[in-house]
Order: C-alpha cells, then structure tokens, then sequence
C-alpha cells in the first residue's frame, strides 16, 4: 500500500543553510521483516523526507513534524515501530546520531488531523535516547526501529496518529524528516513547520512511511513444559 511518489518543496532562507520541508528521495527498501515479526501496518518508502526535527539551538522558530495516522479494525497489541528518515542540509555524515521523539495523538474528530496543541495533546509518547534504536542506511534513507519498553494497545476502530521526529542541532547536522509514503491511506499525513509558516497540522499530499509490528513471546520448548508441570 501506499506506493506513488509526490513531492512537494519549500524553502526558507538561514544565515547558515537552506532550511526546506522537503527534499527529493527514492523509493521501495533493502529491507525485508524478521520471521518473528508481524507486521500490523505496512506503509514502505516511496519518496523523500518531509521536515520533521526538533531543532535545539533553533526552537522555536524551526520546530517541525510530521505526523500520519492509522486505524485496526480489532483491538491490536504492538511493541516495535520501523520507520524511514532522511537527511540534508548537513556539514557531517550520515546518520546523525541524536535522540528520537515519537507521539502519539487521537484524532481530533475530523478523520483528517491529530488534536491540538502539538506534543503536549498527545496520549503517549517516548523520548528515546541514543542507543536506544537501532539505524541503517537503506537506499537514499535509513530505517530505523524502536522496540516500545512495553506493549501498545490500539483500540478496535480508533484512528491514531503517529508523529516521529529527530532532536539535535541544526548547525552543524543539517535537517532530518519523516520519509514519504504514497498512495494514501486513510488521511493524508499532515505536517507542522512553524519557520516556514505550515500551520500544525497541514494535510500533506502524501504519507509517511512507518511499520507498526507485534513479536510474540517465543513458545516454550517441551522439555521448559515439563519442568513447569514438575515444580507444581
């Protein structure tokens, strides 16, 4: 699903850089999921990044995010998340390694947007530290994975918003953003950028490309049945 490119560029002029909301990408993943794993929702790369970073010597005339959402029809149990970044604008290699925050929003009743006001309306959310996800490169992105310190419950018929963004410094590291993922599903996914005058939340016209997982606990061996029948 979700698999047509659209891009969309804009761009704002720094004393430093150009900072944008998008840049030009590629599409389709190197990447293919663990037996453990099953995936929940699957929307793979297509496209480029979309501005989504939390800029520490810039807040808050550059803060950004992009934010997309999804629904199950049954009440779902998840603990791992995958999604795609991308990187510009930046005087050092790739991937820089900094802190995660990810979000977690209801929708705010339109079927098109997360609640307001951003960060703080959202049910959950994870400020993940370095070393705490795993990245690598995949194609012209990275993919990265983050294993929830405990497991998620999405309500059956519920539509949630997910918002993933990076938290460094501008300078020297450049921009990080939330990949695109189209065709569309559900809502497009919709973007914050307070420097370049997108108003939190601005449908896009595409998606973000993130995986939602579930890994079961591994099934106890015969002989680890026996032993439990034995001390009972």
């Amino acid at each position: 699903m979700k698999l047509v490119l659209c891009l969309l560029v804009l761009a704002v002029s720094l004393s430093m850089a150009s900072v944008t909301a998008d840049v030009e990408g590629t599409s389709e993943t190197t990447w293919s999921s663990g037996d453990a794993e099953v995936i929940l929702w699957e929307q793979p790369q297509t496209g480029g990044a979309q501005g989504s970073q939390y800029f520490t010597d810039m807040y808050p005339d550059y803060d950004a995010g992009v934010a997309d959402d999804f629904m199950f029809p049954t009440s779902t149990n998840c603990n791992r998340i995958k999604w795609w970044g991308g990187y510009w604008n930046s005087s050092e290699p790739f991937p820089i390694v900094a802190p995660v925050e990810i979000y977690l929003y209801l929708d705010d009743g339109t079927g098109t947007s997360p609640t307001l006001p951003q960060h703080s309306s959202a049910i959950q959310s994870w400020m993940i530290p370095v070393g705490d996800y795993d990245e690598v490169a995949d194609l012209d992105n990275f993919l990265c994975t983050y294993d929830f310190p405990a497991i998620v419950v999405f309500d059956a018929n519920v539509t949630y918003w997910v918002e993933i963004r990076k938290a460094y410094a501008f300078d020297p590291y450049g921009q990080y953003g939330f990949v695109e993922s189209a065709p569309g599903f559900l809502a497009p996914c919709v973007q914050g950028f307070d420097g370049l005058g997108i108003d939190w939340w601005t449908a896009r016209d595409t998606d973000a490309a993130f995986e939602l997982i579930y890994i079961p606990p591994p099934a106890l061996e015969r002989s680890t049945w026996a032993e439990i029948k034995t001390i009972f």
